[in-house]
């Protein structure tokens, strides 16, 4: 999804979520964009197609409200500084063990609207929650705070709308999903590139899956874009990936680090798809499988069929679910209000329905072979 840097109306959609961009000619938000549409959709105002998904499954967002006007300038000006003399704190829109992705912050409060200015960009938000603007200015560099902002607005209205995000990568094929879900270096993006690598997978989703109850209780799957952010034991196993993350020859890891959470490398995103393909934007497909992976050093990948009671299933499912509202930094802005509680019961539906998807265990270095997966998954069909 590239844009061009004139002006006008674009909405940007998913699943029932919208936002409305006006960008002022001279604002280059392609940078974000191009980011963001691997799973949203941007449509200019006036063109139905532009843009458009018309997957089965997507859900329509023509004639409901935007959740906020994003209005987009090409140059700061008197709108994105508040009054003289107004107090700053220093904050954080995302802190991580990465330098890459950590985005310090300073925020002020005056006149009815919440002021933001990213440090290190120069970046500006400014929040009108009555009038149901944002006011954005982009400095040098700035296009992932654009991205943090955008990802943030929708994923909050999303869990206040019903969904569950879970913390798991996510494998497309043959109109089905896998998922890969566990905790932070469990190994889920070891097995989606394999995956994907191997058995003709498509990558659906890198981090976060977004999941949706339907009105006959089925739950179906849709992907979220993310930033690759991988260990040197996955990059290590794919020919070209070192390049692409910028990783020099003859680099060592740390001791253990190389099946650690610890260490991770930011990979260019764009360069990244090039090499591993990426499922059609806008697609929301059943589970068929999930993958509970632990990996680590061995002699062998050991995949093994769970057979833990559904309770106890679900029970592990609710362990990974995450939320935007949740955690130290996730106040940093309050255009949104936290109305979570009123679908919690929806949530837990939705855990207790993939709780009843064939589950498997996998440990071991994570190579996986014809000899060592299980048929059900290579084949993507419920066993």
């Amino acid at each position: 999804m590239t844009a061009s840097t004139g002006t006008g109306l674009r909405h940007l959609t998913f699943e029932g979520t919208r936002l409305d961009l006006e960008v002022e000619p001279g604002a280059d938000i392609s940078e974000a964009l191009d980011f963001l549409g691997t799973h949203l959709a941007a449509e200019v105002s006036g063109d139905s197609t532009n843009g458009s998904d018309s997957h089965k499954g997507s859900d329509s967002t023509k004639g409901s409200p935007a959740l906020a006007t994003l209005r987009i300038a090409a140059a700061r000006s008197g709108r994105h500084v508040p009054p003289a003399g107004t107090e700053w704190e220093e904050i954080y829109v995302r802190k991580s063990a990465s330098e890459f992705f950590t985005v310090p912050a300073r925020r002020a409060e005056a006149l009815g609207r919440e002021y933001l200015e990213c440090t290190k960009t120069g970046t500006r938000f400014v929040f009108d929650r009555a009038a149901r603007t944002i006011d954005v200015v982009l400095g040098p560099g700035g296009a992932m705070d654009l991205v943090e902002l955008i990802r943030d607005l929708v994923l909050k209205d999303q869990e206040n709308r019903g969904a569950a995000v879970l913390h798991a990568t996510a494998a497309y094929r043959d109109e089905s999903a896998v998922l890969i879900t566990g905790a932070k270096g469990a190994g889920k993006s070891t097995i989606l590139l394999e995956l994907v690598e191997k058995f003709g997978y498509q990558i659906m989703s890198g981090d976060k899956t977004v999941l949706h109850e339907q009105a006959d209780g089925s739950v179906l799957a849709s992907g979220w874009p993310d930033y690759p952010h991988l260990g040197y034991g996955t990059i290590a196993k794919y020919p070209g990936l070192k390049e692409i993350a910028g990783i020099a020859e003859g680099y060592e890891p740390a001791d253990g680090h190389a099946f650690s959470p610890v260490g991770k490398f930011a990979v260019d995103p764009v360069r990244f798809r090039e090499r591993f393909p990426s499922a059609p934007r806008g697609v929301r497909v059943p589970v068929v499988t999930i993958i509970h992976p632990s990996i680590g050093p061995g002699d062998r990948t050991v995949l093994e069929a769970c057979t833990a009671a559904p309770d106890t299933l679900a029970a592990s499912l609710d362990a990974h679910v995450e939320s935007a509202f949740d955690g130290a930094n996730a106040g940093w802005h309050h255009y949104l209000t936290d109305a979570r509680a009123a679908q919690s019961d929806r949530r837990g539906r939705i855990t207790a329905a993939l709780a009843k998807v064939p589950a498997w265990l996998l440990t071991g270095p994570g190579d996986l072979t014809e000899d060592n997966f299980p048929l059900p998954i290579a084949e993507g069909s419920v066993a």
